[in-house]
């Protein structure tokens, strides 16, 4: 069941999905004594069965490593520290994906307990048929395939973490690249190569450290993230930024026109 109308009370036009990712999940340690929890909100239909999936940062398999259903009651179900009182796990990060024959939509909430300042995230759910498809094709000659994520702000005030995904069922490769204004490679910067299992994820953290601009103080530094020339297969990306002193955190989605401006990519 892909992207459509909610079939509710005929009023209701939520977008629903059979199967949408709720990425960058976590629970465990982290920098500067931080200890992170996790979140979940659902929405379907009452009476339906929705089947959640675990699947860890870098995982070696493309099975997941826990599952649970849950039999919604109501409308919207919460689930406080979804990892550990859900799926039964004391550590660990990666990605939740949630499946139904009835359409669901989700919000995972990611935050600190513990450590210098309490922040965090809160991110919808995506559809997995929304993420951005390569279809094997030579991607260096067709911008259609590439991820490109502005807003960022550069060492020494910030520090910027990027999560790749793969949102679909197969393995896939490519690489992160950071630009400069210019859309040129900033500073001699080597792209940062992935490997990703079936709705695993990669994180690349502080990317920018020691990164220089050739223009200003480097706020116009963009990312460029693409699948390797014959890949195939689907990806999203996620990127935060943290200030070095207050740990406040936004968080930066792709953009919404994809590199060749052919369209509305979400």
């Amino acid at each position: 069941m892909g992207p459509g109308p909610y079939p509710g009370n005929g009023t209701d036009h939520n977008m629903m999905s059979g199967e949408v990712l709720a990425p960058a999940a976590g629970r465990g340690p982290g920098a500067s004594g931080s200890q992170w929890r996790t979140d979940l909100w659902i929405t379907g239909l009452s009476g339906s069965t929705v089947t959640l999936e675990f699947h860890p940062i870098d995982a070696s398999s493309d099975s997941a490593t826990a599952t649970a259903e849950i039999s919604l009651s109501r409308r919207t179900t919460y689930l406080p520290d979804v990892l550990k009182n859900t799926l039964n796990i004391e550590q660990g990060f990666g990605n939740i994906l949630l499946r139904s024959t009835q359409g669901v939509s989700a919000t995972v909430r990611v935050y600190t307990t513990d450590g210098t300042g309490s922040y965090g995230a809160a991110f919808m759910a995506m559809p997995t048929s929304w993420a951005m498809h390569g279809n094997g094709g030579m991607m260096d000659d067709d911008d259609l395939y590439q991820i490109y994520v502005l807003g960022l702000l550069p060492q020494p005030r910030a520090r910027v973490n990027v999560v790749v995904t793969n949102s679909g069922s197969t393995a896939i490769a490519g690489r992160v690249e950071i630009l400069d204004a210019d859309g040129l490679a900033a500073s001699s910067v080597n792209p940062l190569p992935f490997s990703i299992r079936a709705f695993s994820s990669h994180p690349f953290n502080d990317v920018l450290s020691n990164v220089t601009s050739r223009f200003g103080d480097g706020s116009a530094m963009q990312i460029r993230v693409r699948l390797n020339n014959g890949s195939s297969g689907m990806l999203m990306v996620i990127t935060s930024v943290t200030d070095n002193t207050t740990n406040d955190t936004y968080t930066v989605m792709r953009s919404m026109m994809n590199g060749g401006g052919h369209g509305m990519m979400p």
